[in-house]
């Protein structure tokens, strides 16, 4: 008989190797025994074979049903999941926080994407786990959506202790301009939106991404993201 218990371990597995690992002291002393690179090829085979076992998992597990399909929620779940895609992959190839390696406090520029967020990449991730979160009801869906969510909207949290001491005096200068929380720092006028700092062909790349999956979904998954 199926059971949540293989997707439990799984997501427990995927949570705990970026916060009780890459995210705690311990990343620390294991590089020092490992070295960087041997470390950053192991975490990310760990955290792939995580990814799998947990669409294994999913994809076994019983449907225990919360508050069933919402349907009528879709809509909402296929804007989030357009802005999802924008901000994973114009984050990705956009500059990011390495640019706090290369400038003195006095001379950081937040600019581009990250004077929306300074975590383009895992907020795209937390907006794809919160879409499907929202239109999945079942306990199943609230385990894997639910540990990608928290992982893209609390994860930059746990991460940002590592970046103050990383980065020292050029950290506090970068946050004083950017906000975790998209917008929040043009909001607050700390900051300003300049679209035209945002590459367009990686926008349009977005776009021609969301609507291949949005059309291919119901064949790649079985689940129409329309109907």
């Amino acid at each position: 008989m199926s059971s949540l218990s293989p997707l439990i371990a799984a997501c427990a597995m995927f949570i705990g190797l970026h916060w009780l690992i890459a995210g705690s002291p311990l990343r620390s002393v294991i590089v020092s025994i490992t070295g960087e690179k041997a470390f950053r090829i192991a975490f990310s085979l760990a955290v792939l074979f995580s990814l799998i076992w947990m669409g294994w998992a999913y994809a076994h597990a019983p449907y225990i049903e919360t508050w069933g399909k919402a349907v009528a929620l879709k809509p909402v779940a296929n804007v989030l999941m357009a802005f999802a895609f924008i901000f994973l992959i114009v984050g990705t190839f956009s500059k990011n926080i390495s640019i706090l390696n290369q400038n003195q406090p006095e001379d950081i520029s937040a600019q581009g994407i990250l004077r929306i967020t300074r975590n383009p990449g895992l907020i795209g991730f937390g907006l794809w786990g919160l879409a499907h979160f929202m239109v999945n009801g079942d306990w199943a869906g609230h385990l894997m959506f639910g540990s990608f969510l928290f992982q893209g909207f609390i994860g930059p949290l746990n991460m940002e202790r590592k970046y103050r001491n990383k980065y020292g005096a050029a950290w506090p200068a970068f946050v004083a301009q950017t906000s975790h929380v998209p917008f929040l720092a043009i909001l607050t006028g700390r900051n300003r939106l300049v679209l035209g700092e945002i590459s367009k062909p990686m926008v349009l790349l977005s776009v021609i991404a969301f609507l291949l999956v949005l059309y291919y979904h119901a064949t790649w998954f079985g689940v129409s993201p329309l109907l």
